[in-house]
């Protein structure tokens, strides 16, 4: 039985002395995909690590929320009326 966690996973990875931040995405396909490292973003505490993954995920989802919230405001029927009067004055 496969067990699927839904969404993006922060991890600490051990290297050397330090701890590397790893985004771990289970619903990639082949192995080499779902393990995503930041080794230029070391740090010497676990925690650290962890927080510097989650932080990376938070911005991410941040970032896609707000491209979708712009692409539902200028396709909404409103913005292509203002739109159409507003490139009918320019013209």
């Amino acid at each position: 039985m496969k067990i699927i966690l839904p969404g993006s996973m922060p991890v600490a990875c051990r290297v050397g002395n330090g701890f590397v931040p790893v985004i771990f995405h289970p619903d990639r396909g082949p192995e080499y995909l779902r393990w995503e490292r930041h080794p230029r973003k070391a740090k010497s505490n676990p925690d650290e690590a962890l927080a510097y993954a989650a932080r990376v995920i938070w911005y991410r989802q941040m970032r896609a929320a707000e491209k979708r919230r712009r692409l539902e405001a200028i396709s909404h029927p409103r913005y292509l009326g203002y739109l159409r009067r507003y490139l009918e004055a320019a013209e």
